[in-house]
């Protein structure tokens, strides 16, 4: 199987398309979407967590810092802080469809 790479712009001209709307209105809504959960997303001292029905979750979760961490390169052991990481959930619906493609 190949795999795809779908740009921002590839993106925007499927929308565009699908609701017959120009490409350029299409990219200002998309843009100011991606910012939006962006913003959300990277806010200072906030776990958060963002549901998109039908689609997934995304979520920010703490990682524990790592006082003994090694560098693979050079063995050299490292402190790695503490950080947050985001993490995605499938939504149902995807997960049905993608489930049905493997059997």
């Amino acid at each position: 199987m190949e795999k795809i790479t779908y740009t921002k712009q590839d993106i925007v001209k499927k929308v565009s398309k699908k609701l017959d709307i120009n490409s350029d209105e299409v990219k200002v809504v998309f843009e100011s979407v991606l910012e939006t959960i962006s913003e959300i997303i990277c806010q200072e001292n906030y776990l958060s967590r963002i549901e998109i029905r039908n689609f997934g979750v995304f979520e920010v979760k703490p990682t524990k810092a790592k006082p003994k961490a090694r560098n693979p390169k050079t063995n050299e052991e490292i402190y790695v802080p503490p950080r947050r990481k985001v993490q995605y959930k499938v939504g149902k619906n995807i997960k049905l469809i993608l489930d049905k493609d493997r059997s």
